[in-house]
């Protein structure tokens, strides 16, 4: 599949290699190298293309244990791309209340029915799950907003039924380009007037008998590292490559490099967030003073 912003990036490490012996290293290097630096970044950077805000319904099987008993809890899958919490809160309830789940506490604490608490809303996260005390009603909604990791710098997107729009032309079409080789067909077809798309001809004969066949491929997604700030990932891709040549100078300087470029990112925002309002900072100080 194409992915000429990918290319150009990988070809741009080379170029900023300015050294000779590069020119042998296999692409496969070079985009392993670019692989680390982006992987690094999701690690360290704190701004706002990297955050995400999605939400979650609760199923009867979320709920664990008898409700309002000392060991009853509401657990279900952390988000894949996620790197860290920022906070989590339900929307709507049964009792249409809204809750911040501000105390975060230890393993040991929170599946301790005796334990001490400071906050009937307590939550943890372990094994690729979240745990929320109190259990939650059934249909409740929560809200979780996180920083994520991005696609991958090369992701297409896949040639499925949902990523086109028939309301557009070929020509416009913003996920998928038409081919004549080389791609994937979709089928179309148009009953009473609407026309509607599908992954096979079965599908699409059963709609209606007249079916149209066009192959297509994926576009690239965007990446905000690749398309709005490749400086930096350049740069990480740069230092694991020294690393790779055994060129010491060359991983120092672009490391320091990539780890400036990623302060100067979180320092901006940091002082974004600190503009358009007075700053508070809640203290609970537990009783101590």
């Amino acid at each position: 599949m194409a992915t000429p912003l990918y290319d150009a990036l990988v070809a741009k490490v080379r170029d900023w290699s300015n050294k000779p012996e590069v020119s042998t290293i296999p692409n496969s290097v070079i985009q392993d190298c670019l692989k680390y630096s982006a992987d690094e970044a999701y690690r360290l950077l704190r701004i706002p293309p990297l955050e995400e805000i999605v939400t979650y319904t609760v199923e009867a099987s979320d709920n664990i244990g008898e409700e309002n008993s000392g060991t009853s809890y509401t657990t279900f899958n952390i988000p894949e791309d996620l790197t860290q919490f920022i906070y989590v809160r339900t929307l709507e309830s049964a009792t249409n209340q809204s809750k911040m789940f501000n105390e975060i506490t230890d393993k040991r604490s929170f599946f301790d029915p005796y334990a001490e608490s400071y906050s009937s809303n307590r939550w943890i996260w372990q094994e690729g799950k979240i745990y929320i005390k109190p259990q939650l009603e059934v249909g409740t909604i929560l809200e979780i907003h996180y920083y994520k990791r991005l696609p991958s710098l090369n992701a297409v997107y896949n040639v499925v039924p949902l990523n086109y729009l028939v309301s557009l032309s070929d020509e416009l079409q913003p996920y998928l380009d038409l081919v004549v080789s080389g791609g994937t067909n979709l089928y179309f077809s148009t009953s009473g007037g609407v026309t509607r798309v599908f992954s096979t001809s079965e599908e699409a004969a059963s709609y209606d008998s007249t079916v149209t066949a066009k192959m297509y491929v994926g576009k690239e997604v965007s990446n905000w590292l690749r398309d709005q700030n490749e400086r930096l990932v350049i740069w990480g891709a740069l230092y694991n490559l020294g690393a790779y040549i055994f060129d010491d100078s060359m991983e120092k300087r672009y490391q320091m490099k990539f780890m400036e470029g990623i302060e100067s990112l979180n320092k901006e925002e940091r002082w974004r967030r600190s503009l358009g309002g007075n700053v508070q900072i809640n203290v609970n100080t537990n009783g101590l003073i």
